[in-house]
């Protein structure tokens, strides 16, 4: 399985079972790589057989996400990203963080036994963040509550052009084996994401729309009706780079990028947003 040593500005590369990111990106959600179905699977959620929540080296800025047929790894990942990870959301709709919950690393494994892993694979992404919730609860002793905020949102819709990208034709791997074996063969479901840049193959519009909210600072709803499995190009200047820094004089906005790469664009709009809030967590021991 494939491993990045990346810095600030690095890209990201995720193959929906290993994620390595760089120490200061914004990570992807859980639902940006879950493959759970959208369906909810019936029957009561199964159980973390191991669960181990602990402090991350603190020599060591390696930040890791893996994702496998019965367990989550995460490495060196504060509490601010693994709540953003388990209940789906952006930073900016978390509040009540200080201090250590921002900026201190920890190390977390959670892995179903063997008699639950059948179940465990048909949970949809909902159910699985359900029980990565549960954990982070019970270990960093979390409590908050949900409000709903009516805040200013980005619509992602058609151009009048129509897409400029195509379903994909990229397969994927029949088991974790196969890709370790073959990783240029099986590229359905890999994203590539950086400052200014994001790619993927075989990947659905809104985990585009997902990580634009992550450049335009706002949540970004995709309105565009599009269902399917698309390969995506999108290369754009960030929001804090000024246009005649000399370095890409001629790389677009995200807004005209959209337009002219792709075929969408942002409509601003209002709509109501959920938002989290932290009352009280609690520094784990190593366990």
């Amino acid at each position: 399985m494939r491993s990045w040593d990346l810095n600030r500005f690095a890209a990201v590369t995720i193959a929906f079972a290993v994620v390595a990111l760089p120490i200061y990106g914004q990570l992807p959600t859980m639902s940006d790589v879950d493959r759970g179905t959208d369906v909810r699977a019936a029957g009561p959620l199964p159980e973390w057989d191991v669960a181990v929540v602990k402090p991350h080296p603190p020599d060591d800025p390696t930040m890791s996400w893996q994702m496998s047929a019965d367990a989550v790894e995460l490495k060196n990942l504060p509490l601010e990203q693994m709540i953003c990870s388990a209940w789906d959301l952006k930073p900016y709709q978390i509040s009540g963080l200080s201090g250590w919950m921002k900026s201190t690393g920890f190390d977390l494994t959670a892995k179903v036994n063997s008699d639950d892993m059948a179940a465990y694979k048909k949970l949809s992404g909902a159910q699985r963040r359900e029980m990565l919730q549960k954990l982070l609860t019970e270990r960093f002793q979390l409590k908050v509550h949900t409000e709903t905020k009516t805040l200013p949102i980005y619509d992602l819709v058609l151009d009048k052009s129509g897409p400029k990208f195509k379903v994909t034709t990229a397969i994927e791997a029949p088991s974790q084996e196969e890709m370790k074996a073959n990783p240029d063969k099986y590229k359905k479901g890999f994203m590539t994401m950086g400052q200014g840049m994001y790619e993927g193959t075989g990947v659905p519009v809104r985990s585009l729309a997902s990580q634009l909210a992550n450049a335009v600072s706002k949540p970004v709803h995709d309105e565009t009706g599009l269902t399917g499995l698309y390969d995506i190009k999108l290369h754009y200047r960030p929001e804090d780079t000024a246009p005649d820094n000399g370095e890409n004089p001629d790389t677009p906005s995200v807004f005209l990028a959209l337009q002219e790469q792709l075929g969408l664009k942002l409509v601003p709009n209002k709509g109501p947003v959920e938002t989290l809030v932290v009352d009280a967590a609690q520094k784990p021991e190593a366990n």
